[in-house]
């Protein structure tokens, strides 16, 4: 999950770079009691697949506000 530089932030200074973190929950907590909101504004996501084939898919998404995700670093 850490692609790109990803830093430990307390009262809002970098403390320390974070070497590997991932999100360690369930979709049905994520998406199900931990959704708070969708925001209005979607973003257009293409996906540039060439798996055999060209792919021509797209998916135009909401933002989510999720209340608690657990993490694992």
């Amino acid at each position: 999950m850490t692609r790109f530089a990803t830093f430990w932030v307390e009262h809002g200074k970098v403390v320390a770079p974070v070497d590997v973190l991932r999100f360690d929950d369930s979709l049905y907590r994520m998406f199900g009691s931990n959704l708070e909101a969708l925001t209005a504004e979607t973003q257009l996501l293409l996906d540039a697949n060439t798996y055999q084939s060209r792919q021509l898919t797209s998916l135009r998404l909401p933002g989510a506000l999720i209340s608690d995700l657990a993490f694992t670093l």
